[in-house]
């Protein structure tokens, strides 16, 4: 009997080939039971087979879990270079099946790690339609009652990217079917909605850059652009702005990149694929349809092409409900001061109230990350490219939120060190000049509304321009006529006779005689035409009197034609320059290859020939007005500050010369105020988001309580240990943001609370729920869950696992 139940148990035992990074083991004998499949006594066992049926590989799962941890941290690290540092530890030659493997296991083990997530999110009643939009980042959501209200709730940001391209695999024999899902990307089927040529659209007259007449990229196409809407001077260096129908993509790829959001905290919101195509505005407007939908009202929009945004918004559905939600667009920070002056001082985040000294450049800083991910992702197919893009989301939002506190905290101290040495400095001005800030707040204003209007031409205007362009036509279609009607007179011999010129001569004769009388017809045809257009227009405008060059309105009008070629050309210069500037920034960062760098130094010298022949073009322009303008050199243009000096150099028909404002150093003192105030808002900002943060982290760690002790009541030990895991890294995180917290409070200067502990807006706390002492500490647990070690320690063990992420990152990426 013995015997036979031996017998039986070795039959039930399965040896198979393992990876294990640890142990380095090549092979394991696994029990199973006699009603278990193959799968799960490895499961049972630590192992995760290579197919579901008859697996011949078994992968450990620690070893899948460190792929997966230093995928999160190198997003560039690839399945290959995995799979030949373990046959490097294991001294056997590279073996591709391992990969093949690998890449499978990993699409499975990611699939129960989700499915365990999304079972403690359930628990922990966070499985509701967009809970993670809603509460991802507390700083932004998390309101409190009888908290202070906020000029803008949420400031987020909007830009595409096309590093997360992908090679279009449909060609293929055999394709991956699967759909990988994620509540970070829009559907393409939502996104589709919102294409310009399907939503109803109004065109704008711009640019005025007003709250209701703002340049619209909705309509410019390639043959009507000019005449439908002048395109704003702004967005002419941005491909973004372009018309929806020149951003094209290569047919080589399906995914071109995609367009992502984000608060101001650096969490995500949303993302959406470009889908074989560029830039184009059915992104932005689908995601941000949904942040009106989800977020609500006071939103603060920043996007490279803000100003142009706007307008695209006002002009499609969305219009209405964007502007009666109390939201707007801007410009970001570094981006802002590539558009023109006009579009600055209205749109730059400097100069709107609510904005504190958030710089609204969220994105490029999170594309800066995700621009590694493209080496594995070029070529993958849709699912697993979603899958990594979906790893790296979760990762980076988990991380930025780690480091909210030290964000607020850089930000409090910032504001406090603006306020500290600009009021001072800014006090010393004004009283030397004798001025006071209020007269700085209405010279602002006083700024915007001259630029607002600068370079738009009043109706009456644009009359008297078409009327002596009218005149000038009709004088030389005159001129042209009375030239007509002498040929064709001179052409008339006086002692013309057929008998002494032959029949071949007359005939000749009489073809240039007509041609002649018909060149003289067409051209007495347009002199009546377009004297009877003067004369419609003389009539539409009450002139009662024609027009000369004599005439003081016509040498007026004459001049401001001049002016206009003037400023067109300078247009021209400040667009070559700004490209200019921006390329040498860009040859100077990291990160670009030679390829990159080679097409960038090229492009600049293309760029030096193109300003030389525009600057020649300009000071042409310059000496036909009267008086002439100052011609320009390279070192002059060199020595502008930015683009400023550009729309300063425009003459207008208010000269801006005696304006206060026009001076350089009062500029300086109007932005050294703004500055201050917007470091004023940021502390206010912070103050409330501290609070925020503080109580969404206490009432976390209650929800903790209580779900544990349901989960131990009700013996499910599997979810309590998955539950576990998850609350000790969060708490271990959440103790950090605390400690940020009361650095700040520890401020001098700080105007804050002391008691940062409130009540969520919509909600109720009871007594019982109440775990906080008189001074306000957090939950009494979060201090025993994190073991405050000496800094050197910290110090050391960061620098191991740097050291070590290093080394696994430099090994070539295939």
């Amino acid at each position: 009997m013995n015997d036979t139940s031996d017998s039986e148990a070795a039959d039930l035992k399965i040896t198979i080939e393992t990876v294990d990074l640890y142990t380095l083991d090549v092979e394991a004998v696994i029990p199973r039971r006699d009603d278990q499949v193959t799968v799960v006594a490895l499961a049972e066992a630590g192992y995760l087979g290579n197919s579901p049926v008859s697996p011949n590989l078994a992968i450990s799962f620690k070893t899948l879990d460190l792929l997966k941890i230093i995928r999160q941290r190198r997003p560039s690290f690839s399945f290959e270079a995995f799979a030949k540092v373990l046959c490097d530890l294991y001294q056997t030659p590279y073996r591709r099946q391992w990969r093949i493997a690998l890449a499978d296991a990993f699409d499975v083990f990611l699939t129960i790690k989700n499915n365990v997530e999304a079972r403690i999110a359930s628990a922990l009643g966070r499985d509701s339609d967009n809970w993670r939009v809603l509460n991802a980042c507390a700083a932004c959501q998390y309101e409190l009652e009888k908290e202070p209200e906020l000029r803008y709730r949420i400031l987020m940001s909007l830009d595409g990217n096309n590093s997360a391209k992908r090679v279009d695999t449909r060609f293929r024999k055999a394709g991956d079917m699967r759909v990988y899902t994620s509540d970070y990307f829009l559907d393409n089927s939502e996104v589709d909605k919102f294409k310009l040529e399907d939503i109803p659209t109004a065109a704008f007259s711009g640019p005025s850059f007003s709250d209701t007449d703002v340049v619209s990229i909705a309509h410019e196409d390639d043959s009507a652009s000019q005449s439908q809407a002048e395109v704003a001077e702004c967005v002419k260096n941005w491909k973004a702005a372009q018309s929806d129908n020149k951003k094209r993509a290569m047919d080589m790829f399906d995914e071109t990149g995609w367009f992502a959001s984000g608060c101001r905290h650096g969490i995500i919101l949303w993302v959406a694929d470009m889908v074989r195509s560029g830039e184009q505005a059915k992104y932005p407007l689908s995601i941000l349809n949904r942040a009106l939908e989800v977020l609500g009202n006071g939103l603060l929009v920043g996007y490279d092409i803000g100003c142009a945004f706007e307008g695209t918004i006002k002009s499609t559905t969305l219009g209405t409900r964007f502007v009666e939600s109390g939201s707007r667009c801007c410009v970001n920070a570094y981006h802002g001061y590539a558009h023109n002056y006009a579009c600055q001082v209205k749109n730059h985040p400097n100069n709107i109230e609510g904005a504190g000294i958030e710089d609204l450049e969220t994105m490029e800083r999170f594309f800066s990350a995700s621009n590694a991910t493209a080496p594995v992702i070029r070529h993958a197919s849709k699912y697993r490219r979603r899958m990594i893009l979906d790893l790296f989301l979760k990762q980076h939002d988990k991380d930025k939120y780690a480091t909210v506190g030290l964000m607020l905290r850089n930000n409090y101290r910032q504001a406090l060190d603006i306020i500290k040495e600009g009021t001072p400095l800014l006090d010393n001005i004004l009283r030397e000049s004798g001025h006071t800030r209020s007269d700085l707040d209405a010279w602002q204003r006083d700024q915007a509304a001259y630029f607002a209007t600068l370079g738009k031409v009043p109706e009456k205007d644009l009359h008297k321009v078409a009327y002596v362009e009218l005149l000038e036509e009709l004088k030389d279609a005159e001129h042209a006529a009375a030239s007509k009607t002498s040929g064709f007179l001179n052409a008339i011999s006086d002692d013309w006779d057929v008998s002494t010129t032959g029949v071949t001569s007359y005939e000749d004769e009489l073809s240039r005689t007509r041609k002649l009388e018909t060149m003289r017809r067409h051209a007495r045809e347009k002199v009546s035409r377009l004297t009877q257009e003067v004369i419609e227009m003389e009539l539409r405008m009450g002139i009662t009197s024609r027009w000369t060059f004599a005439t003081p309105e016509y040498q007026e009008t004459k001049k401001y034609i001049q002016n206009r070629k003037y400023h067109k050309a300078l247009d021209e210069i400040q667009r070559l320059v700004v490209q200019r500037l921006f390329e040498l920034h860009r040859l100077g960062l990291s990160g670009v290859g030679y390829r990159a760098r080679s097409l960038l130094t090229k492009a600049l010298r293309t760029r030096s020939k193109a300003i030389k022949n525009a600057v020649a073009r300009y000071n042409a322009a310059a000496g036909e007005l009267e008086p002439p303008a100052p011609a320009l050199d390279w070192s002059k243009i060199a020595k502008y500050n930015f683009v400023e000096e550009f729309s300063l150099l425009k003459k207008a028909r208010h000269d801006v010369r005696p304006e206060p404002w026009s001076d350089g150093e009062v500029r300086e003192a109007m932005k050294l105020h703004q500055r201050i105030k917007r470091a004023a808002e940021e502390i206010h900002r912070v103050n409330i988001e501290m609070r925020r943060l503080f109580t969404s982290i206490y009432d976390e760690h209650a929800l903790f309580d209580k779900v544990r002790q349901k989960l131990v009541e009700s013996n499910d030990h599997a979810l309590l240990g998955a539950l576990d895991d998850f609350v000790l890294q969060r708490t271990r995180v959440n103790r950090t943001v605390l400690h940020y917290l009361e650095e700040i409070q520890a401020f001098d200067g700080y105007t804050g609370e002391k008691k940062l502990l409130g009540v969520r807006r919509g909600s109720v706390r009871t007594q019982s729920e109440v775990a906080m002492g008189d001074e306000g500490k957090p939950v009494e647990h979060l201090d025993e869950a994190y073991d405050t070690e000496s800094e050197g320690g910290d110090d050391e063990d960061v620098a191991q696992k740097g050291g070590m992420l290093d080394w696994i990152g430099d090994i070539a990426v295939t």
